[in-house]
């Protein structure tokens, strides 16, 4: 009985009839098109609630200052969100129609040649989630630059975490920010969620219109550096496995990882975070260190430039990842 569910598992999760690949690829997008949707609606709600519609005569001159300030914050991010949003949907689009036209082995595919048809015989003769996973991790350059990036993704998950706990955000109020933050790149997420915490800022809103988190038991919590040790040696190790079947395991074992610093038992102290850093970056010197003899330094910075989309639509994130933490710079926060 084991033995037939699992040969029906393989026959429904692998080309031709790749069911389960296929719909886990229609569920990202349905979740990806409603979450952003459902942030950016409420998002514009507590703005319009925030900048339209107070009684400004009321309002101090302090407040008025602080509005203007943060409104011009909200901006700012607002611009980034926007970029990364541009940027990875043109690198995702490319990157399925590349899949499309090896698929179709033409390379001149039109649209007119696409039907309802092909598309649904692409999808279930193709390993999209794997073949994304593995374009990643396809050479020394392309392995180094999602390193950073997924690395990247790690600390600004730990800042989201540190600043929900801050603030006493309650779990409901950031749950689509958690989610949205592992199935699309991280500045967009991140992008959000600041504008959500300039528009739920005490020193604009109401203190009774704060969602903050009812007492719950707490926990030691345990060093941020154990979990950042894992993600860096899975990292590490991915590129060697690309073609073995523990591949696809180790990459959402590492997403997996990415959600324990919501857990509430892991440390997002300064001291924790700084030791953590150092930690990755060693990591990252030793990667590079490991295949000096294949490629160059060179070879690894032009890496971004000349990996597949996939590793384009995680290079950008990382760097657009760097301009929000440039604009936290700003303050405000």
């Amino acid at each position: 009985m084991s033995s037939f569910s699992l040969d029906t598992l393989a026959q429904y999760a692998n080309p031709p009839n790749n069911i389960l690949g296929t719909s886990l690829f229609l569920s990202y997008n349905v979740a990806t098109l409603y979450l952003t949707s459902a942030i950016c609606i409420n998002l514009y709600r507590k703005y319009i609630a925030v900048f339209s519609t107070a009684d400004t005569a009321k309002e101090t001159k302090f407040v008025r200052a602080a509005k203007d300030a943060r409104s011009r914050h909200v901006k700012v991010y607002a611009f980034l969100a926007s970029i990364s949003f541009a940027t990875l949907s043109y690198h995702m689009l490319n990157f399925l129609i590349a899949s499309y036209v090896k698929w179709s082995g033409s390379p001149k595919t039109s649209m007119a040649d696409i039907s309802s048809e092909s598309l649904k015989r692409w999808m279930l003769e193709s390993t999209l989630f794997e073949d994304f996973a593995t374009e990643l991790v396809r050479d020394g350059p392309s392995a180094v630059w999602t390193q950073m990036a997924i690395i990247g993704t790690w600390f600004w998950n730990v800042w989201i975490a540190g600043k929900a706990e801050q603030r006493k955000l309650s779990t409901g109020s950031i749950t689509s920010y958690i989610i949205l933050s592992q199935i699309l790149p991280i500045s967009f997420t991140v992008s959000l969620f600041i504008i959500h915490l300039h528009l739920s800022s005490p020193d604009i809103s109401p203190p009774s219109t704060q969602p903050t988190s009812p007492p719950t038991k707490r926990y030691v919590k345990t060093s941020l550096a154990l979990p950042t040790i894992l993600i860096n040696a899975g990292l590490l190790i991915l590129p060697s496995l690309r073609n073995h079947q523990l591949f696809i395991p180790l990459v959402l074992f590492t997403r997996v990882l990415l959600l324990l610093p919501y857990s509430g038992r892991i440390s997002t102290r300064e001291d924790e975070i700084v030791k953590s850093a150092m930690i990755s970056v060693g990591f990252v010197v030793a990667h590079v260190v490991t295949m000096r003899k294949a490629y160059g330094v060179r070879d690894v910075m032009r890496g971004v430039w000349s990996g597949g989309e996939a590793l384009k639509a995680v290079g950008w994130d990382a760097d657009l990842g760097v301009l929000v933490f440039c604009a936290l710079g700003w303050g405000g926060l």
